[in-house]
C-alpha cells in the first residue's frame, strides 16, 4: 500500500514541491481509505521515503505539509534509466482509478477495533472481478516492462518482489487472482535447468484487451488458428519430446533413429515444466520468424535454410553445449558431441521452421489482410502431444495498420469478430486466450 501511495504521489504532483493537502483530501483524490492515506504517509516518513513538516494556521491543529525526502528524491534521480513503456495510457488509467467504485471507510467505521477491520478487509478482497490496489502496482510494473503485444520476459520473481514489496507467496497469489479476472492471459514460470545457457526468468502474456488494460484505438488483434490432427500434418508440441523420452525410458530399443535418441538423451531428466517452458522457447522464435521474415517462409525448399544460420545461432545461444565425454581416443569423444549438440540444433529448428510455416498458410487464408507488415507472439496452452490450433496475438508495425480478430481453420473461408469478447468461449478457453475456471477444471 505504501508503494502505491508513492506511486501516485509522485504521478500526481510531481517530485520537488511540498503538498499541503490533508488526508481525507489525499484518500479522495487517490481513490483510498483515510485510513489506508494515514498508514501510507507514516510509513513512508519512517523509511525516509517522505518528510512532513508542520506550521501554525490560526486555531487548530497546525497544518502539515508533505513532500518527498531529498535522499529519495536523489535515488530516484539516480535510478538507470529504462525504455519508455509502450503501455503509458494503460498505466494511467490502472493507477487513476477513485472514479470506479472504491470502498472508503466511514468515520463510524474508522472506531471500530482492528479486528472488524480486517474482517471488512478481507470481504472487501473477496468481491468479484474487484481490482486492489496492490494488484494495480503490480500490474502497473508489469505493463512497465511489457512489450508491444503485452510480454513480459525480462523480469525476474525476485526483481519483481523487490520492486512491490511483495513476498514470494504474496506474489503468487496476486498473480493467481490477476490470471483469474483475466488480466494475464498466461504466466509461464521460469527456470534453471542443466541444458540451458542461462536461467529463463518467468513470462506474463498480459491482456491488454481487457477493460482495465485497453485503450481506445489500440486493441491487439487475436487470431486463431484451428489446426488439422491429420498425422501427415500435425505440428508437434514440446510435449512429444517429452513423451518419447518416457517411452525411451521403457524401452531402450523403441526408437530406431540413433541421432533422435541422443536429442532426447540431452533432454532426459527435466521435469514436465521444463518442456512447457521449451515450446514457449520454440515458440518465440517461429513468430519473430514470422515477424522478420514472412516473405520467405515456404516459398520453396531452399527457403527453409535462407535464414537457417540466424535461427540456428539464436538457439544455440539458448542451449549449453552438453559436457565432454573422457577423451579415450584423441578428439573422437568430443567429435561426437559436437555431432549430437549439432543435431539437437537442428532438429529444433525444423520444428520452429514448420510452426511457422504452418502458422502462415493458415493465415494466408485471409488474403485481404497484410500479415507481412507485422508483429507476433503465440500465446502458450496446456501442454499436449500435438497443437489443436494456436492462438496469435498481433499489432502492426504502423499505427495505421490492419487491427482485428479472426478465427481460421484449414480450406475454410477465415470467420471476423468485431472484438475479442465475441469469439466463442469454448474456443477462448481451448485456444489459451482464457483460463478456464477453476470449478469447470478435471482432476486427472
Amino acid at each position: 500500500m505504501g508503494k502505491f501511495f508513492l506511486v501516485r504521489f509522485i504521478q500526481c504532483f510531481g517530485v520537488a514541491e511540498p503538498v499541503d493537502l490533508g488526508v481525507k483530501v489525499l484518500a479522495r483524490q487517490f481513490g483510498l481509505s483515510d485510513r489506508q492515506v494515514s498508514g501510507a504517509l507514516t510509513a513512508s516518513v519512517a523509511c525516509g521515503a517522505m518528510i512532513f513538516s508542520s506550521a501554525p494556521e490560526g486555531k487548530g491543529r497546525p497544518k502539515r505539509c508533505y513532500r518527498l525526502h531529498d535522499g529519495f528524491h536523489k535515488k530516484l534521480s539516480q535510478a538507470s534509466a529504462r525504455p519508455t513503456t509502450h503501455h503509458e495510457a494503460a498505466v494511467g488509467n490502472l493507477l487513476i482509478h477513485e472514479s470506479k467504485k472504491v470502498y472508503q471507510v466511514s468515520e463510524k467505521t474508522e472506531e471500530r477495533d482492528e479486528g472488524v477491520h480486517l474482517l471488512a478487509d478481507a470481504r472487501r478482497q473477496r468481491q468479484p472481478g474487484r481490482l486492489s490496489v496492490v494488484n494495480r502496482l503490480l500490474l502497473s510494473v508489469l505493463l512497465c516492462r511489457a512489450d508491444r503485444l503485452g510480454v513480459v520476459s525480462d523480469l525476474g520473481s525476485s526483481e519483481l518482489c523487490k520492486i512491490t514489496g511483495l513476498s514470494k507467496e504474496r506474489l503468487r497469489n496476486r498473480v493467481q487472482c490477476l490470471i483469474d479476472q483475466e488480466l494475464i492471459r498466461v504466466y509461464v514460470p521460469g527456470a534453471t535447468s542443466s541444458v540451458l545457457s542461462a536461467k529463463m526468468k518467468s513470462t506474463y502474456f498480459l491482456n491488454l484487451n481487457h477493460p482495465e488494460l485497453s485503450v481506445e484505438g489500440n486493441a491487439t488483434s487475436v487470431l486463431v488458428c484451428a489446426m488439422s490432427d491429420l498425422p501427415s500434418t500435425r505440428v508437434r508440441h514440446a510435449h512429444q519430446i517429452y513423451s518419447d523420452i518416457v517411452k525411451l525410458k521403457r524401452d531402450p530399443t523403441a526408437f530406431e533413429n540413433d541421432q533422435y535418441k541422443q536429442i532426447l538423451r540431452f533432454f532426459e531428466g527435466q521435469l514436465l515444466s521444463f518442456f512447457r517452458l521449451l515450446q514457449v522457447m520454440l515458440e518465440k522464435y517461429a513468430t519473430d520468424m514470422l515477424s522478420k521474415h514472412w516473405s520467405d517462409l515456404g516459398q520453396s525448399v531452399s527457403s527453409q535454410w535462407a535464414h537457417a544460420q540466424e535461427w540456428r545461432e539464436l538457439i544455440r545461444k539458448d542451449f549449453r553445449f552438453p559436457k565432454l565425454l573422457p577423451s579415450v581416443d584423441g578428439d573422437h569423444p568430443k567429435k561426437i558431441d559436437e555431432d549430437q549438440y549439432a543435431a539437437l540444433i537442428d532438429d529444433l529448428y525444423r520444428r520452429v521452421y514448420v510452426l511457422a510455416e504452418q502458422i502462415k498458410k493458415l493465415l494466408c487464408q485471409a488474403s485481404e489482410v497484410s500479415f507481412g507488415t507485422m508483429d507476433f507472439v503465440i500465446v502458450p496452452q496446456l501442454m499436449v502431444p500435438g497443437y489443436c490450433g494456436v492462438t496469435l496475438l498481433t499489432r502492426p508495425h504502423n499505427s495505421d495498420g490492419w487491427r482485428g480478430y479472426l478465427y481460421v481453420e484449414p480450406f475454410t473461408e477465415p470467420v471476423p469478430f468485431r472484438c475479442e469478447s465475441e469469439i466463442p468461449i469454448e474456443y477462448r478457453y481451448r485456444y489459451g486466450l482464457l483460463p478456464r475456471p477453476s470449478s469447470e477444471m478435471k482432476v486427472t
